[in-house]
């Protein structure tokens, strides 16, 4: 497997419940994902706050790393892994 580093930022619908979020769909120039399973889940601290990675995988096709920032309270597209 491949990957290819995007590092855009993207909007994402997600789930919140009990201190835990999910990504549930994002949308990336201009084409909406929904997240079907999420492959691994982990986070980092960057200076004083975190950033939350989800490796998902979607049902249109792909699989992405999804960030959070707590900082700056927003989502983007770490990168995009291809089959080959």
């Amino acid at each position: 497997m491949t990957f290819e580093t995007i590092n855009e930022v993207i909007q994402v619908i997600t789930f919140f419940d009990a201190g835990r979020m999910r990504p549930l769909r994002f949308r990336w120039r201009d084409r909406t994902y929904r997240v079907q399973t999420i492959q691994s889940a982990w986070h980092d601290v960057v200076g004083r706050y975190r950033e939350y990675h989800f490796y998902v995988a979607t049902k249109e096709s792909g699989s992405f790393e999804l960030i959070y920032h707590t900082g700056g309270l927003s989502w983007k597209i770490g990168r995009v892994y291809l089959d080959g």
